[in-house]
This record gives C-alpha cells, sequence and structure tokens, in this order.
C-alpha cells in the first residue's frame, strides 16, 4: 500500500474498496472521499480499523520505473586510485549507494578498473512512515525503537539491493571490500544510526558534517561523503562532484527537483547551496491521482492545437477505452511528475488555466473540464483536479524560490546562467520547455538546460573509486555557502511571486 502522508488519513493513496457491506466512514473518509465513493464502499485504509472478516480489493502499488537504475552512468572514463585495501587476489568489487527519500540506487564496480558490473534500483522501504522528510523524521524522534525501525528497514534495502547487484554480476560477496554512501542529510543520519532529533527543529544542525569512513553491520568499510547542511546533504555534494563545479569559468546552476530539492549555483568561482523542500507532490504525492514513474503513469501531456494528447509509459494493463487523448493501447492509471509539469504548460497555452492556477472554460479543449470545472479530463478514468494544480504550484513555487534566492545573493540574474543542469530522475524525464513555461526554472533558452541523471551516484562512484575524488568532494563541502531560504529577508516576497504561472501570450 502505498501511504505518503504516513498514514495520517491525508493523501487518498491507500484507497481500497470493501466489498460487501463496509464499515461506518471515519472522519478522515469523510474529508478525503466523495459521497458517491463511500456509498461505493470506499475506503482509506490506514484508518480502516478490522473487526471482522473483511474482503477487500486493492489497487497494486506502482513499482519503480526500470528506467531509473541506468541514470547514474559516469560520463567517462573514472580515475581509479583505490583508498581502500584490495584483495591479494581475485576481484576486489566496491558497492555504490544512493540512498533517496523515495528509491534507493545501487551500482557494483571494479576497484581495479573502474568498470561498472551491475546497477539496480528499489524504493525506499521508509515510506511506510510518509513520502516526505519531515514526516518521517517525527516518526524517527518519537523514540530510539521508531529511530532503530527506520534504520533497520533502509538497511536490509540496502542488502537485499547489494545481493541484487552481486546476482547480476556473479559475484560473491567476500569479493566487496569497500562501499560509498550519498543521500540527503536525513537519509545519510538514518543509514548510519547518526542522532537525527536535531534535525527535526531549526535550526537542523547535522550530527557530521565531514566525509569519513563508518564501520555498518552488513557491509565493507564504507565513506559517507560530507554534507553541507541539514537539507543539502552527501547527495548534493556528489552532484556537484559528478557535475564538476569545483572547475571551470561558467556560470552554472544545477536543481535537483525532488521531495527535498536542492539548488546549486557555481558563479566568479563561489558556490551557493540552498534547499528547497518541494514535498511530495513531483513524486505523485499530494495529487489525487499521482502515482510515481512506472508502468501505467501519465508521463507526458501535450496541446495539439485543439486537445490533449497524453503518453502513458507501457507495462500497465491494457486499455480498451477510446478517447481520452491517450495512444488507445496504454491504460492510465495516474500521472507522474514530468506529466504534472507537462499537463500545467500545456493547459497554460490551451488557454484552460490562467496565471493564477484557476482552471477556465476557455479555449477548444474546454470539453475537457470535469466535475463542474473544477478538474480536467486527461485520459479515460484519470483527472487532474484545482486542488492538484494548487499543490502544483506550491512545489515548483518552492523550488523557483529557491533559484530565484540564491542568483539574488550572488547579484545576477538568469541572463548569466550558462548552463542549467537538471539532476536526478525526474529532471531525466520532463520536458525542458514545460519547466520554462510553468515558471518552475526560470526564463532560460531551453538549449542551455540539460539533463544530468542520477548525478548523486555518480559522484558516489567517483568517490569510491578515487582518493583525489574524496578529496574533491570534501573541498567542494566545505567551500559552499548555504542559504538559508527561510530566513532570507526576501524570501516571502520571491515564494508569492513563483506561485504564479508565467503569462502565455494570445497566440503564442
Amino acid at each position: 500500500m502505498e501511504t505518503p502522508c504516513g498514514a495520517r488519513g491525508q493523501c487518498r493513496k491507500c484507497l481500497v474498496r470493501v466489498l460487501g457491506e463496509a464499515p461506518e466512514p471515519t472522519p478522515a473518509d469523510l474529508e478525503q472521499l466523495t459521497p458517491a465513493e463511500l456509498a461505493q464502499g470506499f475506503r482509506l485504509s490506514c484508518q480502516l480499523r478490522v473487526d471482522r472478516d473483511l474482503e477487500v480489493a486493492v489497487v497494486p502499488a506502482v513499482t519503480l520505473d526500470p528506467r531509473k537504475a541506468r541514470l547514474g552512468a559516469l560520463a567517462g572514463p573514472a580515475e581509479v586510485d583505490p583508498w581502500a585495501p584490495l584483495n591479494p587476489t581475485g576481484r576486489s568489487l566496491g558497492f555504490a549507494l544512493d540512498v533517496g527519500t523515495t528509491g534507493i540506487a545501487g551500482a557494483l564496480l571494479d576497484l581495479r578498473t573502474g568498470e561498472e558490473l551491475a546497477v539496480h534500483a528499489s524504493l525506499n522501504p521508509q515510506a511506510v512512515y510518509g513520502a516526505d522528510l519531515m514526516t518521517r523524521l517525527s516518526h524517527a524522534i518519537q523514540g530510539e525503537e521508531q529511530k532503530g525501525e527506520l534504520t533497520r528497514l533502509v538497511r536490509d534495502a540496502a542488502q537485499a539491493l547489494l545481493g541484487r547487484l552481486l546476482g547480476k554480476a556473479g559475484a560473491r560477496p567476500e569479493e566487496v571490500t569497500a562501499a560509498s554512501l550519498v543521500g540527503n542529510t536525513a537519509m545519510h543520519h538514518l543509514f548510519l544510526g547518526l542522532p537525527v532529533e536535531q534535525l527535526a527543529v531549526a535550526p537542523y544542525t547535522p550530527a557530521v558534517t565531514e566525509g569519513r569512513v563508518f564501520e555498518v553491520p552488513g557491509f565493507p568499510a564504507l565513506y559517507a561523503l560530507p554534507v553541507i547542511a541539514g537539507f543539502v546533504g552527501a547527495d548534493t555534494v556528489a552532484a556537484a562532484l559528478a557535475a564538476g563545479l569545483d572547475a571551470g569559468e561558467e556560470t552554472v546552476l544545477l536543481v535537483d527537483v525532488g521531495t527535498n530539492g536542492e539548488v546549486l549555483l557555481r558563479h566568479a568561482g563561489r558556490l551557493y547551496a540552498c534547499s528547497a523542500p518541494a514535498g511530495p507532490a513531483f513524486e505523485g504525492g499530494e495529487i489525487s491521482q499521482g502515482m510515481r514513474a512506472g508502468p501505467g503513469a501519465i508521463e507526458a501531456v501535450r496541446f495539439d492545437g485543439r486537445d490533449l494528447v497524453v503518453t502513458v509509459i507501457p507495462g500497465g494493463p491494457r486499455s480498451t477505452a477510446g478517447g481520452g487523448g491517450g495512444s488507445g493501447t496504454e491504460a492510465a492509471r495516474g500521472i507522474c511528475g514530468s506529466g504534472l509539469l507537462d499537463a500545467a504548460a500545456a493547459l497554460l497555452e490551451a488557454g484552460l488555466m490562467d496565471e493564477t492556477g484557476r482552471l477556465t472554460h476557455a479555449g477548444p479543449a474546454a470539453h475537457r473540464l470535469a466535475e463542474g470545472g473544477r478538474a480536467v479530463a486527461l485520459a479515460p478514468g484519470v483527472q487532474l483536479t484545482q486542488k492538484d494544480l494548487r499543490s502544483l504550484q506550491l512545489a515548483k513555487g518552492a523550488i523557483r524560490s529557491g533559484i530565484e534566492v540564491l542568483l539574488r545573493v550572488a547579484g545576477i540574474g538568469p541572463a548569466r546562467l550558462d548552463k542549467v543542469l537538471l539532476a536526478g530522475a525526474f529532471g531525466n524525464y520532463l520536458r525542458r520547455e514545460s519547466a520554462v513555461a510553468t515558471g518552475l526554472l526560470p526564463p532560460v533558452d531551453p538549449g542551455r538546460i540539460q539533463p544530468i541523471g542520477n548525478a548523486a551516484i555518480a559522484g558516489a562512484k567517483l568517490a569510491l573509486l578515487s582518493r583525489s575524488a574524496r578529496d574533491r568532494a570534501e573541498a567542494l563541502a566545505r567551500g559552499a555557502r548555504f542559504v538559508e531560504l527561510a530566513t532570507h529577508p526576501d524570501f516571502e516576497e520571491v515564494f508569492m511571486e513563483a506561485l504564479n504561472f508565467p503569462r502565455v501570450r494570445p497566440g503564442a
């Protein structure tokens, strides 16, 4: 079951249909579900107390998009100068691990040659305690038992991931002599068993900032990359390392769009960093029919001048319904982050939504409006509601605010940006034009925007293979200037402006 809200009855993602006589709805059911849904026996499973035998129908939880595992490939040959002792005979392998809020990615590398032997990705099982960092931290600080459960879950998942990699590569556990770890500061601390209480309250101070080698039961010597601040973690440092932000003269913006978004800006030899808490909207949370990228998810939406046309990730159930603007073969189950951003851009272009995010009855695609104008039908059984669009505005407003504040701190405007790098799986699949059209990114030439995949695990691989890469990571973390958005004097003004969408000129 999907429980992005941490089983608080706030997200609808754990919806089930009780077959037969349904129990009385709870207050959360009454708030989240329509009268028609309640009458048909739908209930929030996280609120449904089982006091008798029940038969329920559930929607299978979505699996991680298998394409994501390949997004962390190194751009070219890596320097190989391993810091870990090598096996005197036989192979010496290394395990690079990226622990994200949503997913866990791993790679197995040959420490002598730098060759990548296997990659794999899986979901982070901590998600049962909530989709966002603060929800999980709230659970962790309830006591050592709760914190220990989160640590156990993520370590067990990492060990299972390593086992999968060994199987793919035909390798043995004793051949793995070293590991590297990246992740946001909360995931980094929970995996290592470090205190996290201070991360749940201002000023969100990490227990450890420098990179060091840890002894973690069940793993070889593990180097955890340094963190910059409470919500700018080792994954951001690793992304900066992989992107080469410690070299060159260009002005570069790096944005990792996710539940906890991070923004880096290199200008005039300085590196600026901030955290932009976007929440889980781009991962499908807080969106009524949102889902992670996987089979059955709408991943792209465009306006063809007359109607909305959607693209669905293949591999799900086949569609038997006509219409809906889809391919006619893949049935849509929901919408993922890239599709959500595309949909907003398409609605703006079609005149179905104004710059404030309000749905309107204008344009040739007005027949798509549903629920009395409070929703847009994207495909049979999949709608995007006015509330969904408000959640998107908050998420993209947070990311854009981080970008604008860093530009102001550096004393430059968007025109000075030579490159905009999009890190992470979401950044790899979103359309650059939609990112600009919706205001997620500043108005720059889409040709300057480059997806760089999972730069976090790419940086973890570099630090696993080379002493000098570890030194570079340490220098990047030490030299970064962290900007706290909440205390910046311009933040409120910038955030309010960032909530709106860019105005679309008639006929554009």
